[in-house]
């Protein structure tokens, strides 16, 4: 079984916290024996030094030349440059051990490059990017990403550096979406309900609840503005909540209830929730969703969902390279444009139904679609194909008259015998 690459490397990493650790006991210890040691020193020196009613410091009394006395005696001049002999060798030794620090924190990026692939060049394929029909369509998936992330300046500098020319309309529509987000998080409703108002059609089609929750966030914002907007709240909701009813009865009822707390305030009751933040996060996902839905386009950016398969699958595919090497199917990954296995990316990252043979032990295609059985269970259509040619071999030599409609085909999985045109296929 191979070790996980991440122990040795939390290892150095534990050594140096405890480095660290002892470092900064060691150290603080010494420079407060330091400096009570200058402060005592510092106190002497005041003491002896003749201060003068003129003399307002001690800077101004090492200046004077009028006392012809020596200021201190020989055992303390020694003691002194004993002291400062000590805070030397204590610098010193500060300064030793910091660059102690130094050399094992450079270990752990030696354990990092040690343990861990540091170059991933057998995963790619350059040319799938390099291909004249292939770099465009590229270009646009990172102007898509950018124009997600309302960086359209960007976009539109990259469009101009590689010769691009991406549907204005596309781009159009984007900078208002965006400018729409911005709107959300600034608290800031009329925007994005002018663009409810002119998708409201699409919107009921799909049966979306952004209309409602645009109307219930600013039913909130006038409840929490206290009992002076009572009227304005009750009249809002009497204009704007009925068309609601059927689908969002109890939603209406319950922020109806707050009302009720408006000359007190909502924080502390059960309808404090309603002012969370959470609210205006959810409106906003609840937008971009529809808005993305309205304009045929999936809600996450698709340079995004690939990163994050990659990195999803980047440990699997590190193993196989590592069982690969030096085999005699060494050149099997780099044989295809694809992957030697299949790699589970987990279910957020599945998009459609998946059904795979249980004969046949392959996926499903256009090609070769599920089959359901009158008994219930499903195989592939080739393996439906290869039960019926199999029961013709076997049982064709009875009779030179067998035909397809006498042909029986029995599952596989249970006892019951159906005709080859009984099976229907299954549509996800």
């Amino acid at each position: 079984m191979a070790t996980d690459p991440r122990i040795p490397v939390r290892n150095e990493i534990d050594k140096v916290l405890d480095k660290f650790s002892t470092y900064e006991t060691t150290t603080l210890s010494s420079l407060d024996n330091v400096e009570a040691k200058l402060k005592e020193l510092l106190e002497l020196v005041e003491n002896a030094m003749p201060m003068d009613d003129d003399s307002s410091n001690l800077d101004e009394a090492l200046d004077s030349e009028e006392s012809e006395a020596p200021l201190l005696s020989s055992e303390q001049v020694s003691n002194i440059m004993a002291t400062l002999a000590e805070v030397k060798s204590v610098s010193s030794s500060v300064s030793a051990k910091h660059r102690e620090l130094h050399s094992f924190v450079s270990k752990i990026g030696k354990c990092i490059d040690k343990n861990f692939e540091t170059s991933y060049d057998f995963m790619t394929h350059q040319t799938a990017f390099l291909r004249d029909e292939t770099r465009p369509r590229l270009y646009e998936i990172i102007c898509n990403h950018l124009c997600r992330e309302g960086l359209q300046s960007t976009a539109d500098q990259l469009m101009e550096d590689s010769n691009m020319n991406i549907n204005s309309e596309f781009m159009t529509k984007f900078r208002d979406v965006n400018a729409i987000v911005v709107a959300l998080r600034n608290g800031d409703l009329q925007p994005a309900m002018k663009w409810a108002l002119e998708h409201s059609e699409k919107l009921k089609e799909k049966t979306s609840s952004l209309e409602f929750k645009l109307h219930r966030l600013a039913f909130i914002s006038l409840v929490a503005g206290g009992a002076q907007n009572v009227t304005a709240a009750i009249e809002y909701a009497r204009d704007h909540f009925t068309p609601f009813i059927p689908n969002h009865q109890s939603a209406i009822q319950h922020v109806m209830g707050s009302l009720v707390f408006m000359r007190t305030g909502l924080q502390g009751t059960p309808y404090s929730g309603l002012l969370q933040t959470s609210q205006w996060d959810d409106l906003i996902r609840t937008f971009t969703k529809d808005a993305c839905t309205i304009m045929g386009l999936s809600m996450q950016c698709p340079l995004a969902v690939c990163i994050s398969a990659g990195c999803t699958a980047l440990p699997v595919l590190l193993n196989i390279n590592q069982a690969l090497t030096g085999s005699q199917v060494h050149n099997m990954w780099s044989a295809k444009e694809e992957l030697p296995i299949e790699i589970a990316l987990g279910k957020n990252n599945y998009y459609h139904s998946i059904f795979s043979c249980p004969i046949m032990r392959q996926q499903s295609t256009e090609s070769n679609p599920p089959m359901r059985l009158i008994c219930g269970h499903v195989i592939s259509k080739d393996a439906l194909t290869k039960l019926t040619n199999a029961n013709k071999t076997i049982w064709g030599w009875a009779s030179s008259r067998t035909s397809q409609k006498d042909t029986r085909v029995k599952c596989p999985y249970c006892p019951v015998e159906q005709t080859p045109q009984e099976p229907q296929q299954i549509i996800f």
